[in-house]
Parts: structure tokens; C-alpha cells; sequence
């Protein structure tokens, strides 16, 4: 019986602590909560100043920075490797990036002022990596062309631009020009050969239609299949040079170009002057802090 009085005691009490740490926890927040509102009912003039002159000064920046949209433009390459591609890329962004204009404007052929609309290029590859770091050589792989401009009008312009440049290369200008050389001459020998192709068949279709019967042996000179199999593969070798010459004489095209967009992606304008508030609230509370320090001191000293 006596043991059970004392469980019973011991609930009780533990119960009441826990009661009274409840209530001296409240009223600990109760009293910070209060200095706080004392603290900034004392010094509302000086945190609202700062805080007006800071967002102030916040605003006025905010509509001096430029809007930034991005452009995004889809290409294939069939000489280089990507890492070189984006080592040129990444040469022409540094000229963006430090502002070096009249250079930019000369290594894309731009006008000035559309060159000063570029704040910065990058590439990357179809699955976002960037494609600096891409160590791959396969070829005819399509990657990602982002421009980072202050007006989207310049959108048609340096799509062009780029095209130009990296088709214009002395050295991959020379080297698809020995290229195209190489197939026009390919492609003239193949149409010679399909033309005699071509006379023969028609000859031998005379031939069958003036006898009215179907040879079916021939001696080594002369073998009517041979001529259809022969024809077949010139055929398909023209169509591989035409295709050649209509689609990879250029080492870059697009597959999907440049699309002006409306809305900026860059929230530059709106951090800018929220990082202004909270710095315009922290100096005036610091500002508050020191006064009151200052007064407590003086307190003490009387």
C-alpha cells in the first residue's frame, strides 16, 4: 500500500514539472517576444529611415539593371568534336562577359550595338551537362547553343551570326571545300557511268523486244543482271553525294533556331532590391542596438 502511494507521488510530480516547464517556457517566449516589440517601439524612427533610404536606393537600382532573356538554339555538327565547338563558344563568351564589344561585334560579324546585347553564350549538351566538359568524339550529335541577351530582337541576327562564324572558319572552310571537290567530281564520274548504264539497258530492251524471247545465257562479256546491280549501287552512291552536298557542307546547322521570348529569366531586378530591404532593416536594427548599448552604458555609469 505504501509503495503505491509513493508511484502515485511520483506521478504527481513529474506531472507538475512538466506543467511548470510549460509555463516558464511560455512565459520566457512571452518576455523575449516583448523586449523585441519594446526594442523596435523605442527605435521605429531610426529602422524605418534606414529602411526607406535602403529600399529607396534598392528600387532606383533595381531599374537601372538590365533585363536578361535566354535564347536557346539547337544545332549538329559533323567535323569538329563537341569540346571544341564549345571551346570556341566559350572564347566568345568571355568577350561578352568582360565586355569587350568591338571584338565580339568582329569575330561574329555583328553590329556593335546588337554585340553589346550579349551578356554571355554557353553550350550544352541534349541532357543539360555542359558541354565544356564533354570528352566524347562522336559526330552528327545535336547539343544546345544558349545565349544570354539584354534584348531578344538581336534573336535572328546572331543565330546568323554564329552559323557564319563557325561556317566561315579558315580551316573548316578549306577543309569542307577539298570535301565538296572531292564528291562534285564523285557525283560527275557516277552520272557518266549511270548514262552508259543507261544506254545499255535501253539496248538490251530493244534487243529483247525485237527477238520476242528471253535470252537465258550469257557469255562473260555481257550479263544483263550485273548491269541492273551496278545501276543500283551508282544510284545510291549519287543519292549519298547529293545528300552530301546539300546537307553536310556546312560543319554546323541548325535543327531548331533562336526563339525570342517574352519573359525574362533572370529575377535580377526583384533580388536587388529585396536584398536592399533586409539590408536596410539589419543596419537600422544594428543602428538601434548601438543606441541603446550607448544608453545602457551611461546608465550604468551614473
Amino acid at each position: 500500500m505504501t509503495e503505491k502511494n509513493n508511484n502515485n507521488n511520483n506521478d504527481d510530480i513529474t506531472l507538475q514539472s512538466v506543467k511548470d516547464s510549460v509555463v516558464n517556457l511560455l512565459l520566457t517566449l512571452y518576455s523575449m517576444l516583448q523586449g523585441v516589440f519594446i526594442f523596435f517601439f523605442r527605435n521605429k524612427f531610426i529602422i524605418l529611415i534606414c529602411l526607406v533610404l535602403f529600399s529607396g536606393m534598392g528600387i532606383v537600382l533595381a531599374m537601372r539593371v538590365k533585363q536578361v532573356y535566354s535564347l536557346k538554339m539547337i544545332v549538329s555538327h559533323n567535323e569538329l568534336t563537341k569540346r571544341t565547338y564549345a571551346e570556341a563558344i566559350e572564347q566568345l563568351n568571355r568577350l561578352a562577359q568582360s565586355k569587350s564589344y568591338k571584338q565580339l561585334s568582329h569575330e561574329l560579324n555583328l553590329d556593335e550595338t546588337n554585340a553589346e546585347s550579349i551578356r554571355g553564350l554557353i553550350a550544352y549538351n541534349m541532357n543539360g551537362g555542359i558541354l565544356l566538359g564533354d570528352t566524347s568524339t562522336t559526330r552528327e550529335q545535336p547539343f544546345i547553343i544558349e545565349a544570354e541577351v539584354f534584348n531578344n530582337s538581336v534573336a535572328d541576327g546572331l543565330q546568323e551570326s554564329l552559323l557564319t562564324y563557325f561556317n566561315a572558319n579558315k580551316y573548316l572552310k578549306a577543309k569542307k571545300e577539298i570535301q565538296k571537290r572531292i564528291f562534285e567530281e564523285k557525283l560527275v564520274f557516277i552520272l557518266s557511268e549511270l548514262e552508259k548504264l543507261d544506254s545499255l539497258k535501253k539496248q538490251y530492251n530493244q534487243f529483247l523486244g525485237s527477238s520476242g524471247k528471253s535470252a537465258m545465257f550469257y557469255n562473260n562479256a555481257f550479263n544483263p543482271a550485273e548491269i541492273y546491280e551496278r545501276s543500283s549501287e551508282y544510284q545510291q552512291q549519287k543519292e549519298s553525294a547529293i545528300s552530301w552536298l546539300n546537307n553536310e557542307y556546312q560543319t554546323i546547322k541548325v535543327i531548331e533556331g533562336f526563339k525570342p521570348v517574352i519573359k525574362p529569366v533572370d529575377g535580377l531586378k526583384g533580388r536587388i532590391a529585396l536584398y536592399f530591404v533586409l539590408g536596410g532593416m539589419l543596419i537600422g536594427c544594428f543602428l538601434a542596438a548601438l543606441i541603446e548599448l550607448h544608453k545602457l552604458s551611461k546608465r550604468k555609469s551614473a
